[in-house]
C-alpha cells in the first residue's frame, strides 16, 4: 500500500474512533449524544476501511490490516485522549477513565469484527470472480 494513502486511512479511521466518544459520552457534556448503541457505528466505518484495503491488494493483507487498525486505534483511543490530558488539561479520568476506555474497547472490537468479516467477504468474492 502507498504510505500516503495508508496514513490518510489511519487518520480517518482514528478520527472515527475519537468521534465515537462524542456519540457515547453522556449528554450532560458539550458535543455529546449519549448513545448506548454507539459501538454499532463502528460497523460501517471499519467496513469501509476493509473495502479500501482490499482494493489496494497489499502483498501481506494481514500485516497491512493489522498496521492500519493499530495505527487508527493508537491515534483515536490513545494519542487524542493524551492530547486532551497534556495539552487541553482535561482530568485523567476524563481522558483515560473507565467509561471512555470501555466505550473505545466496545467500538474497536465491534469494528475489528466488522473489518474481518467484510475483508473475508470481499476477498472471497474477488477470488470467485477470477
Amino acid at each position: 500500500m502507498k504510505p500516503l494513502g495508508a496514513g490518510i486511512a489511519a487518520i480517518l479511521l482514528g478520527s472515527a474512533i475519537h468521534l465515537d466518544w462524542h456519540f457515547a459520552r453522556p449528554t450532560h457534556h458539550r458535543l455529546s449524544l449519549g448513545l448506548s448503541w454507539h459501538w454499532m457505528l463502528a460497523i460501517p466505518a471499519f467496513a469501509v476501511a476493509a473495502y479500501w484495503v482490499s482494493r489496494q491488494n497489499p502483498r501481506s493483507p494481514i500485516m497491512a490490516s493489522a498496521l492500519l487498525l493499530a495505527a487508527a486505534t493508537l491515534l483515536g483511543a490513545v494519542i487524542e485522549p493524551a492530547w486532551e490530558y497534556f495539552i487541553g488539561h482535561a482530568p485523567l479520568d476524563w481522558a483515560f477513565g473507565a467509561e471512555r476506555t470501555r466505550g473505545a474497547i466496545a467500538y474497536v472490537m465491534t469494528g475489528v469484527v466488522s473489518y474481518a468479516l467484510t475483508y473475508m467477504f470481499l476477498r472471497r468474492r474477488l477470488s470467485v470472480a477470477s
